[in-house]
């Protein structure tokens, strides 16, 4: 009897079981009838493919979760068998992602089509990586892009089957991360010299030997590399690449007997007429090598760090006509007309682009110069350790008076060591008539100001009559230097070249003194800090101003960035505003001011 109806129950389980089954199958296939309805289901499968496609690249690029897009999988049936039946979505491989069965699962989604293929083999033992390389010889035939980073050991020399479709190829040394270069070199076999389609090849760490079939190359970037380069295996592999767009050599340029101090004058050149962009980074002798032995007419885009290897900095001297030539040719559409000066301990920077304000993209010397994304020209110069103002001094010198800059109509200068001069302005501003907005640090300041003061012409300033903006950075504006600011602007307003605005956002400032300042200018920005209530510094109004001697030659501003100096001329001393007190959250571009460096591979 128990028997019976425990079966009877079982049997009465089952009919229920299978009653709700199938009203799932029809609430199922309602929901999908239902759905096919909604106006997004009348898309095609073919569009649908194309907005996932957009999706699964964008998630790639922003570098979120990988493939987080497949939640699109999870909206209804159409869009999964959609997505499930498009091959296009699943050749991006993700090695460090996906575990065995995943990759076999995805492979076999992806069916025939190029794969592009990522890993990053970081403490890696040697079964993972003789598995991964199994892998990728069997995918390689049919491989498009392949990004490897990591510990590689001897990979690159065991990476001997043909790669016919291959496009695109990174691979970046872990040892490369180290100061000193790896030493590893690509071997000239790569893919036993068959991959005919390779545009883009980016190398970090790794070398190459100029020799290895590099005819159809548009993008060649090699970096920290430590194997030597002849000049003529070098000037022959680039003859073979007319057609490379893009070229970033950081200590894998070629070199020639250091015997001789000089650069030798050219036996032969080489036309790259496809190069539009160029980065250089080695010492100041081996970028002049370099850019003398090369034409660059449709160059748009120069980066150029060197390092010197004279106290003064004279090594620099000889590569600048170079950079000067390919700084602006006739390729360019439009002139020079914004220019950044940075200056940090044994380090000189400038930079220019073609149009006006885009100094601003770099606007403290916090912000790294990999920034100036859009620049025309970035000139870099590394000194050593006993390299300081006078080396730098010399290269601001030297490009400047080279360089086209008469249509240059925006400047910021940003210096922390470097001493600027009257001198030195009054050498390079009749060139600098179309300048109207100037951005300033403290230490360029005062020999700014002096500039000004000191052109008493009687029909008028002769030096930047376009000028009309002024932006001061980090100065701490004291009734003294108020009121000598306050004279250069009313000089600059007699003379019939008044100032129209005056940014002090990121200093420090009195209330009053904003009030002053404004009647020498139509519109004055004032600081979000201000002083302490009754801080004589500032303003004391019991003792008016009879201390304020208009004939003493007061800086004005602050001549350098040392919180213990004492003004040369007052012998006050000198207040600078501290980089933690200026605001991050402020409007505009200005984004707070501070010191950093931006160093290239040495």
């Amino acid at each position: 009897m128990d028997t019976n109806s425990a079966e009877a129950r079982y049997h009465l389980r089952q009919a229920v079981d299978d009653e709700l089954k199938a009203m799932e199958e029809c609430l199922r296939t309602s929901k999908y009838r239902r759905n096919a309805l909604v106006p997004i289901s009348r898309l095609p499968p073919e569009t649908l493919v194309i907005i996932f496609t957009f999706l699964a690249h964008s998630v790639c690029d922003e570098k979120r979760s990988y493939l987080t897009w497949l939640r699109v999988t999870h909206v209804c049936h159409h869009w999964r068998e959609t997505a499930l039946n498009c091959s296009y979505l699943w050749n991006y491989i993700n090695f460090n992602k996906l575990n065995s069965a995943g990759i076999t699962e995805i492979v076999a989604r992806a069916k025939m089509l190029p794969l592009h293929l990522e890993v990053e083999a970081f403490n890696w033992s040697k079964e993972r990586f003789d598995a991964f390389e199994k892998r990728l010889e069997a995918h390689i035939s049919h491989t498009r892009q392949l990004t490897i980073s990591g510990e590689l050991r001897n990979l690159p020399e065991r990476l001997v089957s043909p790669a016919p479709i291959l496009e695109f190829l990174s691979l970046t040394s872990f040892d490369s991360f180290n100061f000193a270069p790896s030493g590893l070199v690509i071997p000239d076999a790569l893919f036993n010299s068959t991959a005919p389609n390779l545009t883009s090849l980016e190398l970090y760490g790794y070398g190459i030997s100029w020799k290895m079939p590099l005819k159809g190359l548009r993008t060649l970037k090699i970096r920290k590399a430590s194997k030597e380069v002849t000049l003529n295996d070098w000037l022959d592999a680039l003859n073979e690449m007319p057609q490379l767009e893009t070229l970033v050599l950081h200590n894998a340029s070629p070199d020639v007997s250091h015997d001789d101090p000089l650069i030798p004058e050219p036996r032969r050149t080489v036309t790259l007429p496809s190069l539009t962009q160029f980065d250089i980074s080695a010492s100041a002798r081996k970028c002049a090598l370099a850019l003398v032995h090369l034409v660059l007419p449709a160059l748009t885009s120069l980066h150029v760090a060197a390092y010197s290897h004279h106290e003064d900095g004279e090594d620099v001297r000889p590569l600048i006509p170079h950079v000067v030539r390919n700084a602006n040719g006739p390729q360019d559409t439009a002139p020079l007309q914004s220019m950044l000066l940075r200056g940090e301990s044994m380090h000189a920077a400038i930079i220019v682009w073609t149009v006006p304000d885009a100094d601003l993209e770099v606007p403290s010397v916090a912000t790294p110069l990999s920034k100036a994304v859009s620049a025309r020209l970035v000139f870099s110069a590394w000194g050593n350790g006993y390299w300081h103002d006078r080396g730098g001094i010399m290269v601001y010198d030297t490009i400047l008076a080279q360089l086209p800059v008469n249509a240059i109509s925006t400047l910021t200068a940003q210096t922390s060591y470097t001493r600027w001069t009257k001198e030195f302005w009054l050498r390079h501003v009749p060139r600098l008539a179309m300048l109207k907005r100037v951005h300033l640090a403290p230490t360029v300041i005062k020999a700014f100001k002096e500039m000004l003061v000191g052109d008493v012409s009687p029909n008028g300033p002769r030096w930047l009559p376009q000028l009309t903006k002024l932006i001061l950075v980090g100065v701490s504006l004291t009734a003294v230097r108020m009121y000598h600011l306050r004279d250069m602007l009313v000089k600059r307003r007699e003379r019939g070249a008044p100032l129209e605005a005056l940014d002090l956002r990121r200093c420090i400032a009195a209330e009053h003194a904003i009030e002053l300042l404004a009647e020498a200018v139509s519109s004055v920005q004032g600081p979000v800090i201000t002083p302490e209530p009754g801080n004589p510094e500032f303003f004391d109004w019991r003792g008016g101003v009879d201390f304020f001697d208009e004939e003493e030659e007061y800086d004005g501003m602050p001549n350098c960035v040392t919180d213990s100096d004492e003004d040369e001329d007052s012998g006050e001393e000198v207040e600078y505003v501290d980089e933690c007190d200026i605001p991050f959250d402020l409007d505009d571009h200005d984004s707070g001011y501070g010191y950093s460096y931006d160093y290239y591979s040495p």
